[in-house]
């Protein structure tokens, strides 16, 4: 599924003093099968758009041959909403049934995802995310954050869509859980072909994984690169320099040329080689 912004704008409460720009005049494209992201505090209204919950201010938004506008009429947008799965970060998920196992069925259900045996594959969903057969018939609203979270997305991933929007997924995870799911993210990515969309401001958590970036501010694109913008100093007029290019810029600041890279293990190694 290729997305496609045709001069998009989202505005809300325009012309008054509540004027607040999500996107001012977008032009850009998400490849199928690529993981993308936009860096910004406030942009969750993309998955809104996205699902056809909410209409562009201006300009149009493709969903491949999908044309959806402010004014157009959509024939299919439940197609449009199985095929696209969007999370959003909650200090407390409420969940509808009283087990995980039901939970997931019944996101099955409601995007009508047919499979020959239904708890088989509910496992499967919940061995995705690192959670085994005993979660089945625990009560999801009794699970810590980060389990209810996992079961989220376990209920995403379930009906499989093709398109995945994370707003904020990474907050609440241990540094273990976040290396888990940016594998995980990979793996959907390679293996799959699931395009994802991570909406965050952390740096650190989409480093080393996205194909490209979009920094939003007051609505606009500033920047739209792939991973060689984390070494570009103009990023960080918007947002904080994660560790690793901040200790890489500060080690050839010292006089030692070492390489830009966006890999833990390859930067260590240089470092043996060359310091």
């Amino acid at each position: 599924m290729e997305i496609v912004f045709n001069d998009l704008s989202y505005i809300e409460n325009k012309d008054s003093s509540l004027e607040k720009k999500y996107f001012d005049s977008i032009n850009l494209e998400i490849n199928s099968g690529s993981i993308v992201a936009f860096v910004s505090n406030d942009l969750d209204i993309l998955g809104k758009l996205l699902l056809c919950i909410k209409r562009p201010t201006k300009g149009e938004l493709m969903i491949d041959n999908i044309s959806i506008r402010r004014t157009s009429h959509i024939d299919n947008v439940e197609l449009i909403r199985k095929r696209i799965g969007f999370m959003t970060y909650s200090d407390n998920k409420l969940f509808l049934s009283n087990n995980v196992k039901d939970e997931i069925k019944g996101y099955m259900t409601n995007y009508n995802y047919k499979c020959k045996n239904i708890v088989k594959h509910i496992m499967d969903s919940l061995k995705m995310v690192g959670l085994d057969d005993s979660f089945l018939e625990r009560n999801p609203n009794k699970l810590s954050f980060t389990e209810a979270k996992k079961v989220e997305l376990a209920c995403l991933l379930s009906y499989n869509p093709e398109v995945l929007v994370l707003c904020d997924f990474e907050k609440g995870l241990t540094y273990k859980e976040r290396e888990y799911f940016r594998k995980l993210f990979l793996k959907l990515k390679n293996d799959f072909n699931k395009t994802i969309i991570l909406i965050t401001s952390d740096l650190t958590f989409m480093f080393n994984i996205v194909d490209n970036v979009y920094v939003i501010n007051k609505g606009k694109l500033v920047i739209d690169g792939d991973k060689d913008i984390f070494y570009e100093d103009k990023l960080y007029k918007y947002i904080e320099m994660p560790k690793i290019v901040e200790f890489t810029k500060y080690v050839n600041s010292l006089g030692y040329n070492i390489i830009e890279y966006t890999d833990f293990k390859e930067l260590i190694k240089e470092i043996y080689r060359n310091v």
